[in-house]
């Protein structure tokens, strides 16, 4: 199984951070940086709607093959983006 990693830096407007994939089987996103960040479906994504991920944790879905899209609360955020893809 395809595996695939990559850097991605939040900013403080909402970006899609994963593009969807339809042989996407999981990934996972760490926030390596110093403040928290937020993710969502879409480019409506505020931190008042996301779902937080503060920093240093990491979150992951073995079901999402949709758009994911992050927001930082301030400033930039380096996030560590992992994706298990189908061969």
């Amino acid at each position: 199984m395809p595996k695939r990693t990559y850097q991605f830096t939040a900013k403080t407007t909402p970006e899609r951070a994963i593009p969807a994939n339809p042989k996407r089987l999981a990934y996972s996103i760490v926030n390596n940086g110093a403040v928290t960040v937020y993710t969502g479906a879409d480019a409506g994504l505020t931190v008042a709607s996301g779902e937080p991920l503060v920093a240093g944790a990491m979150v992951s879905d073995d079901e999402d093959k949709e758009d994911v899209y992050v927001i930082a609360e301030s400033g930039t955020v380096d996030l560590r983006i992992t994706e298990l893809l189908e061969a």
